[in-house]
């Protein structure tokens, strides 16, 4: 024994078991903390934190003014922690209110949840005072969501589309929302929410990645002037019991489109119907046979290589063309016509007779030139290509029946697209519908210029196809679009409809009418459209026109597009008083005796001149407005006599071919000074001032520049 009590060995045992227990504690340590680290790391996470998904705000859409077409709301998912059940009474007193529901209803679902966290609202929308007072209470669960809300409700449905959350899809979205979500769709972030023992008890969270909020886009649309097109195009339709129908709307100078609306139409956004054609734009995504409205852009192709000029006559009365035969509307025969008479009143024979000067490789490319046959880069999805055919696949007849809108298809946008290079004097643009990219919180990242792809039309040959869309209003099928307050051109579309490997479907149309805003310096290029009109309305002279009248009539009365437009503008008003008026015929260049059938047909008397020769002048001129009965005066050019040049004013020679101005210059027995070779696009004196000794100046080109 040790001296003063006890074994000499306890000391050393105690120190063994106290190594020992040292030892085990390491032991168990290096096995926590190294060897199951990863499992137990990952027991703890599960227990206590909990990955969360930060979401992303969606991009908003607003009109060329900044109006908000598609917003993104902030809204919560609310709800209650499991075991809460019995704080009912007062959770529910709490949440009516933010929640606007009864305070009853709410009791009884906390309730009945029990145990179980209960979500008591997919998308509420909380104030802050109620956001603050809601954090305050640890019971109550909120998460962050974003809900797309449309402020204009239903105007624009088919061209916005929706964008919402599906329960299998995970997203479903139509229009520009689908087509756009490049630039609209942000990038959700990443979090770790911290949980606690306590029933609704949480510690916040760790952002692991930040959310990435979709990009802002302002648009090219008009909200005002959708909501016109919407508005006339659902009258339209009621009134002449169509199908259905469209309307575009487009700026010349830019390419932009500024209304595009399409039947069948959204009154609601709550509408929830089984139609899905309300979501879809037919301006963008639907084929037709433009009929007429096409022979704009075959008389550009013919008079740009030359293949006719503005006197270039024809008997339009005989649509024997060999192998086929060509009709006029109602068969009706209209004798020898030159191109502005047989243009303003859509003459199928004159333009298929017209087109076999052309050759087929330069007309199809002209036609590829104008953007047919193409997909355009509008950010719209399921546009197609259109139908045309390359020249190795045309029958004996195509190229005819091309000419008048036939054998192809094409879509609205196309079109208006392809007039808006008539309108600005020869730039084809790539539509535009977006004009700027801005950030989340509005800070500009981008400007969208226009886009001027190529150009397709010569100013003065633009400036002569507009003087005959002129005509057509004023004189021609179009003429119920003549307004007193401004200058309109345009031209009517009656395409019978057909289907593949069916042919052409009997009493199936499409009425159309392309106009210009005004004719002169066109603002606004406006296509209308209407499906299936019955009898008589068919024609795009009886549904489409007054469709387009009544759209530029809102647009004056409502809007500030043409708010200015009238004499201060330089566009012409006609002045009418009450009774009956009647358009004066342009019977310039036409034979005396075919002047007075043309004048007497529309009521008027003819008084000057022999019935042998060329008419050289007349007073009033062609389109004039005045009453029936009223005297046409003309001089008729027959020899070369100094009466006939003291009294005659110098003709307009635009287009001409040499031939035709030396002829004409003969009639008139005055000398004529040619300078190249072709057709005029220059004079002098100009059109409509007094012929003097010393004759006429003319500058010549090979063709159309």
């Amino acid at each position: 024994m040790r001296p003063g009590g006890g074994p000499a060995w306890r000391p050393w045992a105690l120190q063994a078991v106290m190594l020992a227990v040292v030892l085990v504690l390491g032991a168990r340590l290096v096995q926590v903390q190294v060897f199951r680290h990863g499992e137990l790391r990952a027991q703890a996470d599960r227990q206590w934190k909990r990955p969360a998904e930060l979401a992303a705000a969606r991009g908003n859409l607003y009109d060329r003014w900044g109006r908000p077409l598609a917003l993104s709301v902030t809204t919560w998912r609310v709800g209650v922690a499991a075991g809460s059940a019995d704080r009912a009474g007062e959770l529910s007193r709490l949440l009516a209110p933010a929640l606007k529901t009864s305070r009853r209803a709410l009791r009884g679902r906390i309730r009945q949840a029990e145990r179980s966290h209960v979500v008591l609202a997919q998308e509420a929308i909380l104030s802050p005072a109620q956001l603050c007072s809601l954090r305050l209470e640890p019971a109550v669960t909120l998460e962050e969501r974003f809900t797309r809300e449309y402020p204009l409700g239903g105007v624009g449905a088919s061209l916005l589309g929706f964008h919402r959350p599906d329960g299998q899809q995970g997203e479903v979205a139509t229009g520009l929302e689908q087509s756009l979500a490049g630039h609209l769709d942000g990038r959700p972030g990443e979090a770790w929410r911290l949980e606690t023992a306590l029933p609704g008890r949480s510690l916040g969270q760790i952002v692991l990645r930040p959310p990435r909020h979709g990009h802002n886009l302002v648009l090219s649309i008009d909200a005002d002037l959708q909501a016109i097109c919407e508005d006339q195009l659902a009258r339209a339709v009621q009134r002449y019991a169509a199908r259905g129908g469209s309307v575009l709307i487009a700026d010349p100078a830019t390419g932009d489109v500024l209304a595009a609306a399409s039947w069948p139409l959204l009154a609601d956004r709550d509408r929830r119907g089984a139609d899905h054609a309300v979501w879809n734009n037919s301006n963008f995504t639907t084929l037709y046979e433009p009929g007429s409205v096409f022979k704009l852009f075959t008389a550009a192709s013919l008079l740009a290589h030359g293949a006719i000029d503005t006197a270039t006559t024809y008997d339009c009365s005989d649509g024997d063309l060999g192998n086929f035969t060509i009709h006029n509307s109602e068969s009706e025969a209209y004798g020898p016509l030159s191109f502005m008479p047989a243009f303003a009143r859509s003459i199928n024979v004159y333009f298929a007779r017209a087109v076999g000067n052309l050759d087929d490789v330069e007309f199809y490319r002209d036609l590829l030139e104008f953007g047919f046959g193409q997909r355009t880069s509008l950010p719209y999805a399921a546009q197609p290509t259109g139908l045309l055919s390359e020249p190795a696949q045309w029958s004996g007849r195509t190229k005819a029946t091309l000419a008048i809108g036939q054998e192809i298809a094409v879509t609205p946008l196309q079109v208006v697209l392809a007039a808006c290079a008539v309108a600005n004097g020869g730039i084809l643009y790539a539509p535009r519908l977006v004009l700027e990219i801005r950030s989340h919180d509005e800070q500009p990242i981008e400007t969208c210029p226009p886009v001027p792809l190529h150009r397709v039309l010569s100013e003065p040959l633009s400036r002569l196809l507009r003087l005959a869309m002129r005509r057509v209003v004023t004189e021609g099928t179009g003429h119920g679009a003549d307004l007193t307050w401004i200058s309109l051109g345009g031209k009517t579309g009656t395409a019978q409809k057909c289907t593949g490997g069916q042919g052409y479907l009997p009493g199936k149309y499409v009425a159309s009418f392309l106009g210009l805003v005004p004719s002169d310096v066109p603002r606004l290029v406006i296509l209308t459209i209407l499906d299936e009109p019955p009898y008589p309305y068919h024609y795009g002279a009886e549904s489409a026109v007054p469709l387009f009248a009544s759209v530029v009539g809102e647009i004056r009365r409502t809007t500030s597009w043409l708010t200015d437009v009238g004499d201060e503008a330089g566009t012409r008003v006609i002045a009418r008083g009450d009774g009956p008026r009647t358009v004066v015929p342009d019977v310039l260049y036409l034979a005396a005796s075919k002047a007075e059938e043309e004048i007497r047909r529309a009521g008027l008397n003819m008084s000057g001149g022999g019935k042998e020769g060329w008419i050289v002048t007349q007073v009033p001129a062609g389109g004039a407005v005045c009453r029936p009965g009223e005297t046409v005066r003309v001089a008729v050019a027959a020899q070369a006599d100094a009466a006939v040049r003291s009294a005659a004013l110098c003709p307009d020679l635009q287009g001409l071919s040499n031939r035709a101005v030396l002829s004409l210059a003969a009639s008139l027995g005055v000398p004529v000074s040619v300078s190249g070779a072709g057709y005029v696009v220059a004079q002098r004196p100009a059109a409509g001032t007094p012929l003097g000794a010393e004759g006429i100046r003319v500058r010549m080109v090979a063709a159309w520049p």
